[in-house]
């Protein structure tokens, strides 16, 4: 009997060495921002898109983290907490610090390559104006909305690029074009419909030899001069587009700043 407990046991054993214990809250409103009934939409919210595609969603909310830097701080609260799914803890937390006005998107296993680029540029900017409103429940939801959009794509073997960041644009401009090529087809087909042909010159409405010009001259009229500005230098800034390690040796990406 101890033999076959044994066995049904050692495999549970070994599993539970192999994936990181993981905090259970994935909501750690250490600020006490949120009151309880947000604070439970969000956990759920959290919860849900963590356990649909094996990815942890966490948000950390601090009063203060004293002199730590909060990629660092962000990093570490993840790693030591034992957060991130699968073998490659993938995950992502979301750090805010009230005091310094400091925010933080720790990525960790798949997240770092799926939280790069035009990627980031959509999460960071969408969090960071409700953050700036000091809308921090929305920021929130908004944090894990489009964190879900991300593994939609990441699910279907694809990533966060040009078409779906401009989508707006890109689906504005098909329109125009759709309607400048429509005109112009119309456009044709009318200018084949009128057989008049407009005259440019006069010859045909002078009567042969009435008309005659005695005296030629050339006179400068006016000039046309046409300036072009010099291009400016152009700068582009970073974020969310490499990968470090941490305290704990593991490698993160992600980025922030300050709202």
């Amino acid at each position: 009997m101890k033999t076959k407990l044994f066995l049904i046991c050692l495999p549970i054993f070994l599993i539970s060495l192999s994936t990181p214990l993981f905090a259970a809250d994935r909501l750690v409103d250490n600020a006490g921002l949120l009151n309880p009934s947000q604070a439970q939409t969000i956990e759920e919210m959290l919860d849900n898109v963590s356990l649909t595609y094996n990815f942890d969603l966490v948000i950390v909310t601090e009063k203060s983290i004293g002199s730590a830097r909060p990629m660092d701080y962000a990093d570490d609260f993840f790693d030591y907490n034992g957060y991130g799914l699968g073998g490659d803890r993938d995950g992502c937390l979301f750090l805010q610090v009230i005091d310094s006005r400091d925010y933080w998107f720790s990525t960790s296993g798949r997240g770092i390559n799926m939280v790069k680029d035009l990627a980031f540029q959509k999460l960071d900017g969408d969090v960071l104006k409700n953050l700036r409103k000091d809308n921090y429940y929305e920021a929130y939801r908004v944090f894990i909305a489009t964190m879900e959009t991300f593994l939609k794509l990441d699910a279907r073997g694809k990533s966060y690029g040009f078409f779906q960041h401009y989508y707006s644009i890109t689906l504005i401009v098909s329109w125009v074009l759709s309607l400048l090529i429509g005109l112009g087809v119309v456009a044709s087909w009318k200018s084949k419909m009128n057989t008049a042909q407009l005259k440019t010159e006069a010859a045909s409405y002078i009567v042969p030899s009435t008309l005659n010009f005695t005296d030629k001259r050339e006179r400068f009229l006016y000039s046309t001069v046409s300036k072009t500005a010099r291009p400016k230098p152009s700068s582009s800034g970073g974020g969310g587009g490499g990968s470090h390690t941490s305290s704990s040796g593991r490698s993160h990406g992600g980025g922030g700043g300050r709202y």
